[in-house]
């Protein structure tokens, strides 16, 4: 426990606090989880201006107006405007926008920051509190932060004492046991061109279910145009990549030869956004963490993405919303949000065509809502966003859509938008034996 104890005032140290002189300080109060700060390691009370608001519990009950089959209504629908951001706005507010936001404020002159009151609506199932609290004390990193034990189903460690700890909660923060989603991958350039695709996902976490074994399994079936359909990408996760490696495997169309795709989970360009992202920025980051030094620089108060209920407004089209270069700003919601930074560079005598990057991890969720990447000269090539929303009936917080942009291309992907479609399904039955490579055979045969 000594050590948890410390964790904990590090922790607290991030938020720059008043500390008096040591002769008249009164012994300090050690923080605990669920008290003080709440079963995910966030600090419970608001901040002193009272722009971000105490913690309450979450988003926990779906509204009365909600139809099955379609998108939750906005439940902040009535909330105003705070204020608009602007280009001409940068310098004033820069010291709250990660570097990605500052740089598209600067290349578009028509991108704007609406800045809407915070929500802070992320919530999950007591049981997951409650193995979160317990995690704190039980979880514990081995071959150099690569392996994971003694965590289960909540986060591993609610109070990170290092970098690595926080990426491992963001990989296994809570959405739910499973998720089968449809949704349309838009690339858009700068011509105003758009191609769109529309891919099914599933998602599995026997982590989050309390089981032994591999903690998470992907699946992404292509299923327009009609040409790609069939088209699939498997996912094996791993808690100890020395003893069991990530898994992956590709087949391309109905009746393709299933190969192994072990190299998916680097810097591998991802076909399904045009090359904009690589593997690993799969769920804004995704795969192993050997090829990074993680640091947890800072918890900080900034202007993130959140609450995207205005995106995912049901029966929107993608070209009712996206821009040539960026989404139209009117759809757009940012609020003000505690977020752990954390940064990575590439270790010694490894490659990798995005070396350094800047993670933005949401307080309340862990889920990385902005990451900035760098290539080798220390230019800002990648910037993405996960534009989250509340799902009452899990409940729990996980993104709507992701956006990266190609700084350098004028380009920009969105993932994930079903506006036109059926809401994700939470809960639906799967098993392991669904994302194992045998599963494609046996599709294909039929």
């Amino acid at each position: 426990m000594n050590r948890l104890f410390a964790a904990i005032l590090l922790a607290f140290a991030t938020l720059s606090l008043p500390v008096q002189a040591q002769d008249k300080a009164p012994p300090a109060k050690v923080p605990a989880l669920g008290e003080e700060l709440t079963p995910f390691g966030a600090v419970r009370a608001g901040n002193k201006t009272r722009a971000i608001p105490p913690w309450t519990g979450g988003l926990t009950t779906i509204p009365d107006d909600a139809v099955p089959g379609r998108a939750l209504p906005d439940p902040f629908d009535e909330d105003g405007r705070w204020f608009t951001v602007e280009p001409a706005d940068l310098d004033r507010y820069k010291i709250r926008l990660s570097a990605g936001l500052q740089e598209l404020l600067q290349k578009h002159p028509t991108f704007a920051i609406p800045v809407f009151p915070t929500r802070r609506s992320a919530a999950a199932p007591q049981r997951v509190y409650d193995e979160s609290v317990e995690n704190a004390k039980r979880a514990k990193l081995g071959e150099n932060g690569l392996a994971l034990s003694g965590a289960r189903v909540g986060v591993p460690f609610p109070i990170p004492a290092n970098g690595v700890q926080a990426m491992w909660n963001h990989i296994l923060r809570w959405r739910g046991e499973s998720v089968t989603r449809t949704g349309a991958t838009v690339l858009s350039d700068a011509t105003g061109s758009m191609t769109q695709t529309l891919y099914r996902e599933d998602w599995l976490s026997s982590y989050a279910a309390g089981q032994d074994g591999r903690p998470l399994f992907y699946r992404r079936t292509t299923l327009t145009p009609k040409a790609e359909a069939g088209t699939t990408l498997i996912l094996q996760g791993t808690l100890n990549p020395i003893q069991a490696g990530f898994g992956g495997w590709f087949r391309t169309g109905e009746s393709g030869k299933v190969v192994r795709a072990n190299d998916f989970v680097y810097d591998r360009p991802d076909p399904a956004t045009g090359g904009i992202r690589t593997a690993d920025m799969l769920d804004m980051f995704s795969g192993p963490l050997d090829r990074f030094d993680f640091t947890l620089v800072s918890r900080r108060e900034m202007y993130v993405p959140y609450n995207a209920y205005r995106m995912n407004v049901a029966g929107l089209s993608p070209v009712d919303f996206l821009w040539s270069s960026h989404p139209n700003p009117q759809f757009l919601r940012y609020e003000l949000h505690r977020v752990w930074v954390v940064e990575a560079k590439l270790k010694p005598n490894f490659r990798h065509a995005l070396p350094e990057r800047t993670y933005y991890l949401d307080e309340d969720s862990w889920q990385i809502v902005m990451a900035d990447h760098y290539d080798a000269k220390g230019n800002l090539v990648r910037y993405a966003e996960a534009h989250g929303v509340a799902y009452p009936q899990l409940p729990g917080f996980a993104p709507a859509v992701e956006i990266t942009y190609d700084l350098e291309g004028g380009r920009y992907v969105v993932s994930g938008i079903d506006n036109e479609l059926k809401p994700p399904v939470f809960g639906k039955p799967l098993k392991p034996e669904d994302f194992a490579p045998e599963a494609l055979v046996k599709k294909r045969r039929r």
